[in-house]
Formats: C-alpha cells, structure tokens, sequence
C-alpha cells in the first residue's frame, strides 16, 4: 500500500518532495495502469484522469485528493464532500503559461499566422488575401477573472486591447477594468471574447447559439477554460462568420478524428497544453505534493 497514488506523470522534484517527507508514492502511469492504486492509498494527485464515485467509496484509506491544476470537473465533488475528503488545487501554479498560451492562440489568429507560413513557403502569392488584425484598439471580454483571467487582461492591455470583465459580483474598482453584469447586452461589443472559467452546472453551455449570434461578424473566440463551456456543435454552426476559433479544451478529449472542428479553416486548436511548460508544471506538482503531505500531517 502507497501512501499517495499519483496517476499521472508530475515533476520529478515533486515526486522526490513526497520521498523527503516519509511518504511511499505508486505511480500508476508506470504500469500503464493511472487507477490501480488508487484503493489502497490515503492520497491521490491527479491531472485529467477522471474518478468516479465508486473509485472515492472503494478507498477507505483515502484522505485527501490533490489536483494537479485548477479545474476539479474531473473530480466527483459531492461524494468527496459527502465522505469529508478534501479536494485541493494548484491556483495560481499555471497562470501565467495558461494566459501566455491564450495570448498566443489570439495573436496567431489575429495575425494570421499560419496562413502567412504557408504562403511564404509557397511563392508569396496573394498576400493582401491575409488580412491580418491589429489587435490594438480591439475590444476584448473576459469571462472568468481568477489568476489566469487576470493575466491575460494585463497581457491584453500592454497590447493597447480595451479590456472588458463580465463578472456577476465585482466591481470596476475591484476589478480595476471595466466590469459588466448583462452577459447579452456586453456581447454585441465583443471582438475578442476569452474564456477562462472553471466547468460547473452554472457555466455548462454559457456560449451557445444566440451568444455567438450576438458576437459581432469577424470577432475571435478564445478557451482555454473548459470545453464544456461552449456548445460546439453551435460554436461549429457559427464558425464562417467568426474572424477565429481558438481552443485548448473540448468537451470531448482527446478530439475523435470525425470531430467536425477539425475541418474549420478558421479554428486553432491546442491538445489541452496551455499549462505546460517546465515552470508551471514544477509549481502545480509542488503545490499538488505539498497539499497531500498536510493532509496526511506527514
């Protein structure tokens, strides 16, 4: 029996953190296995890998579940409440690559980044069809304002972007940018809308239809929140009015290769990898290893 079962790989220091604090750690990606471990361990750390309800009630050791990142939609969360195990995070710990990425999907798009590779590999013909987008002076609304959606609209701004929130609590001074309540009535003005917002029964489908109606023709879609939150089916329907798609997350991942985003001309699709990158993985496995080793008092 291990003391904490990780499922998936996490950062070497991480592992050797758990080590350092008398903790003997399973590591279920080894066998190619991420859940056998699971029932015998007092602690797990987790990244996608999704748990189940019977997975909680068939560790009766289990005293702490530590995600590896912030969104815990993988996690059954009533039934860890209903056994009293807490569930943590890592906020904060990927921020900054998540915002960075959002940003690189926009400019990419804004720019025309990839249409312009290829035609400077193939002759440099046509170029004035590009039509690339300065993003200076464009407006942008961001939906979800933790760590992740606060650094994107200061990287936003220092791109001269006018900066919207639409946030059903804070205020502007709060916020320090402008902050609307009416989601319908801030759309209309959107030529940059950027998803950052956790996956819940209140956010499921936020982005459906007659929100990507309301987007003005030409406006750029990012999400490096959860798939859920738009309806992609709607999402592809709208698709040849929008200036571009850009996507980290999907509601169903990986993408099956019927997936019909992935004949839109217009989207830019990234494998969930917006929290990668040696830093911030090294943040969220150290955060994650700390948080099971005060759970466990060890």
């Amino acid at each position: 029996m291990a003391d904490v079962h990780v499922t998936e790989p996490i950062h070497p220091d991480a592992l050797a953190l758990l080590a350092s604090a008398g903790l003997s750690v399973s590591c279920g990606w080894r066998d190619d296995d991420p859940a056998a471990g699971l029932a015998a361990a007092r602690a797990w750390i987790l990244r996608t890998f999704v748990v189940s309800p019977g997975m909680i009630a068939g560790a009766p050791q289990l005293r702490a579940i530590c995600k590896h990142g912030v969104g815990t939609d993988n996690i059954p969360l009533a039934e860890a409440e209903r056994r009293g195990i807490p569930v943590f995070n890592t906020p904060g710990a990927n921020a900054n690559a998540v915002a960075e990425h959002a940003m690189m999907l926009l400019l990419a798009l804004a720019r025309r980044a990839v249409a312009m590779d290829r035609v400077a590999r193939t002759g440099f013909e046509n170029i004035e069809r590009l039509a690339p987008v300065e993003l200076s002076g464009q407006r942008m609304l961001i939906l979800g304002f933790g760590p992740i959606g606060q650094r994107v609209a200061q990287l936003a701004r220092a791109f001269d972007i006018e900066v919207t929130l639409w946030h059903r609590r804070l205020s502007a001074d709060e916020a320090g940018l402008p902050v609307v309540r009416d989601l319908a009535a801030a759309l209309p003005a959107a030529q940059i809308l950027s998803l950052h917002l956790p996956l819940n029964e209140g956010t499921r489908g936020l982005i459906g239809a007659a929100e990507l109606a309301a987007l003005p023709e030409g406006a750029i879609l990012i999400n490096t929140g959860r798939g859920g939150i738009v309806d992609e089916a709607a999402l592809v329907a709208a698709a040849p009015r929008l200036g571009g798609i850009g996507l980290d997350v999907f509601e169903t991942e990986p993408l099956p290769p019927s997936d019909p985003l992935l004949a839109l001309p217009n989207a830019l699709l990234s494998p969930h990898a917006a929290a990668l990158g040696e830093r911030s993985v090294r943040r969220m496995g150290m955060m994650a290893a700390e948080a099971a080793i005060r759970a466990l008092g060890a």
